[in-house]
């Protein structure tokens, strides 16, 4: 099931602006996010997270946030990625602060191929169930104001670009993956200030044998990278239904426990053996039993979206296997040797 299903579905209550006719869509890559996951299992209890939610957490935020982004309309191509991306026009990373259900703490990152910051912003928001009736499914979310917050600030920042700006942010981007392959033979179109922004010194013609090479292997690369999005929406897909009921949950589960901590302030414990304290120990029980249940088909779900990916690239057939993680920079590695054993000779 491709991409454009789920924006159907989507419906986001996005602010949309008149697409200018003079300045160029600009593709967005995103990377997995950091799980921000504490070494320290002890810590992990104390701070109720729980591993393979966030695994799947992991993956699930930025494939919402991806979808978001193209049902805004006012992007090209929106990928994403287990890594960051050497060509990116621009880059979005993130770090999973806080996500327990109730509360979602994200610490994200926009970079423009120059090196501007697009957004450098701590986004907290806390669960806002759905009030639409008619809402499909899929579009539900108790964060969906929060990805829109971020595809505000994104847009903010776009239009206040001018189309020369816009521009040079595309040729540097492809400048800087042409410099990851062969960088002797690209490092003197650009030059990087002492703060990291890049400028465009010169820029090759169209018909420049190394820069035509950069975009055939640009493309070779780009066919992994629909096999990357085809598994990760396979596992939004497959985890969505049951990441929603963890998250709720988790929110009934505080507000249980937030109950409990209100009874036994005001001296209230239930009698031993009584109807309450009956119900409250079923209670217990039932939250031990369903966090099980979810913690047991998230964990599948994530173990399951890896899958072994074979290309057939030039006549020849590549087999990739390992975490996505791992096959990416499998893939990155044969690209580079590709272009260095058949690319033009270097002046």
């Amino acid at each position: 099931m491709r991409a454009w299903v789920f924006v159907a579905a989507l419906g986001l209550a996005l602010i949309c602006h008149a697409q200018p006719a003079d300045k160029a869509l600009l593709d967005v890559s995103i990377s997995g996010f950091d799980m921000n996951l504490p070494d320290d299992s002890r810590v992990q209890q104390a701070q109720q997270i729980f591993p393979a939610v966030r695994q799947a957490e992991a993956r699930y935020l930025p494939s919402f946030l991806k979808l978001t982004l193209e049902d805004s309309g006012r992007w090209g191509a929106v990928r994403l990625l287990p890594d960051t991306d050497s060509g990116a026009e621009v880059q979005i990373s993130a770090s999973i602060v806080q996500s327990d259900g109730s509360t979602l703490v994200m610490a994200l990152t926009a970079i423009d191929a120059t090196g501007r910051v697009w957004a450098d912003k701590t986004y907290t928001g806390t669960a806002m169930e759905s009030v639409s009736l008619n809402q499909p499914v899929l579009g539900t979310d108790p964060f969906l104001y929060l990805y829109g917050e971020i595809a505000d600030d994104l847009t903010t920042v776009y239009d206040s670009l001018g189309a020369g700006d816009i521009e040079a942010i595309r040729k540097i981007a492809t400048l800087r993956y042409a410099m990851a392959l062969a960088p002797d033979v690209f490092a003197s179109y650009l030059q990087q200030d002492d703060s990291g922004l890049y400028t465009l010194l010169r820029y090759p013609a169209d018909n420049d044998p190394f820069l035509q090479r950069v975009l055939e292997i640009r493309e070779h690369e780009y066919v992994f990278i629909d096999v990357v999005d085809e598994q990760y929406e396979s596992f939004f897909v497959s985890i969505k239904p049951v990441y929603d009921l963890w998250r709720r949950y988790r929110r009934e589960q505080r507000a249980s426990e937030a109950d409990k901590v209100n009874r036994e302030s005001q001296d209230s414990d239930f009698r031993r053996g009584s109807y309450m304290a009956l119900r409250e120990s079923y209670n217990n029980y039932r939250w031990a039993r369903m966090q099980d249940q979810y913690l047991a088909e998230i964990n599948e779900g994530f173990t399951n979206e890896v899958l072994p990916t074979d290309i057939t690239l030039e006549d020849s057939l590549y087999h990739l296997s390992g975490t996505l993680d791992e096959q990416y920079d499998e893939w990155q590695a044969i690209l580079k040797e590709l272009y260095l054993l058949d690319g033009p000779v270097s002046p």
